[in-house]
C-alpha cells in the first residue's frame, strides 16, 4: 500500500486501537511517519500539519478562477419597441431532500469536520478528554460505547484551535475546507465593456434592456465569443493570462 492508503486506514482506527499500535515495537517506518503525523494534528497547534493531511487525503482544494472579459454591448438609439419573446412554460420545480451521507467508516476528513461542525460544541472537549484518557491509560466511560476515531479526534483538535486567540491560520483552513477556495479575479485588458451604436434598427432584441438614458441596449454574445476566440490565440494574451494567475 502506498502512504495515502495507509494513512487512509490509520484515521479510521478507534482511537484507542491507535494509541496501542503507536505504542507496539512492530510499527513499519511508514507507521511511524505516519503516526507522527496524527500526533501533531491531535496534540499541538500546528495547522499545516493538518492542511497536509486534508489535502493527502481529501485532495488539493481547487482555486475558482473568475475571468473578467468585456462584453459587447449594441446601443440601438432609434429603437422604440423590443421583440416579442416566446414565452416558455414553466414546470414545477422539483425537491429533492438533502441526505445525510456521512458514514463514518468511510468518510475522510472534510466529510468528518462538516459532520461534526453541526455537533454542540461540547463535543471538542469531550473527544480530547478521552483522547487524553487513552494516552493517559486511564479508564474511558463512554456512554455509547462508541470509542472516537483518529480521524474524529484530529479534527477536535483543529477545532479547538480555531476557537482560541491567536489562531488566525486554523479558522483560514476552516474556511477553506468548508467555503472552498477564495475565488481569484483576473480582469483582462481592464474588463471594460464595450458599446457599439446602432442607429438603423428600430425594434431592440427580445433582451434589450434601457439604459439610465431610456435608451435600448443589448449584449452581443457572439462578438463577445468572437473577442475571446482572438484572445486565446494571441501570445500577448496569453501572457496577460499567464500574470493574472501568478499575482497574489
Amino acid at each position: 500500500m502506498n502512504l495515502k492508503e495507509q494513512f487512509e486506514a490509520l484515521i479510521h482506527l478507534p482511537y484507542d486501537e491507535y494509541w496501542i499500535k503507536h505504542k507496539g515495537k512492530d510499527n513499519t517506518i511508514d507507521d511511524k511517519t505516519l503516526q507522527s503525523l496524527v500526533n501533531i494534528c491531535t496534540d499541538t497547534d500546528d495547522i499545516s500539519a493538518m492542511k497536509l493531511s486534508f489535502d493527502r487525503l481529501d485532495g488539493v482544494q481547487e482555486i475558482p478562477i473568475d475571468i473578467k472579459v468585456p462584453k459587447f454591448y449594441i446601443r440601438y438609439n432609434v429603437a422604440k419597441e423590443i421583440e416579442k419573446s416566446k414565452t416558455k412554460q414553466i414546470g414545477e420545480s422539483e425537491e429533492t431532500l438533502k441526505k445525510d451521507s456521512y458514514d463514518p467508516a468511510t468518510s475522510m476528513l472534510r466529510e468528518t469536520l462538516n459532520k461534526m461542525r453541526e455537533m454542540p460544541d461540547k463535543v471538542v472537549p469531550l473527544i480530547l478528554g478521552i483522547k487524553k484518557a487513552v494516552q493517559e491509560g486511564k479508564p474511558v466511560n463512554i456512554k455509547d460505547g462508541n470509542m472516537p476515531q483518529v480521524k474524529h479526534v484530529m479534527v477536535a483538535n483543529l477545532l479547538r484551535n480555531a476557537s482560541k486567540l491567536k489562531r488566525f491560520k486554523a479558522i483560514e483552513l476552516l474556511f477553506d475546507q468548508i467555503d472552498g477556495k477564495l475565488t481569484k479575479t483576473i480582469a483582462l485588458l481592464g474588463g471594460e465593456d464595450v458599446y457599439l451604436d446602432d442607429f438603423n434598427t428600430l425594434v431592440a432584441p427580445a433582451h434589450a434592456i434601457k439604459d439610465e438614458n431610456g435608451v435600448y441596449i443589448a449584449e452581443n454574445k457572439e462578438m463577445t465569443a468572437m473577442w475571446l476566440r482572438g484572445f486565446a490565440k494571441s501570445n500577448k494574451g496569453l501572457e496577460i493570462l499567464a500574470k493574472g494567475l501568478d499575482d497574489e
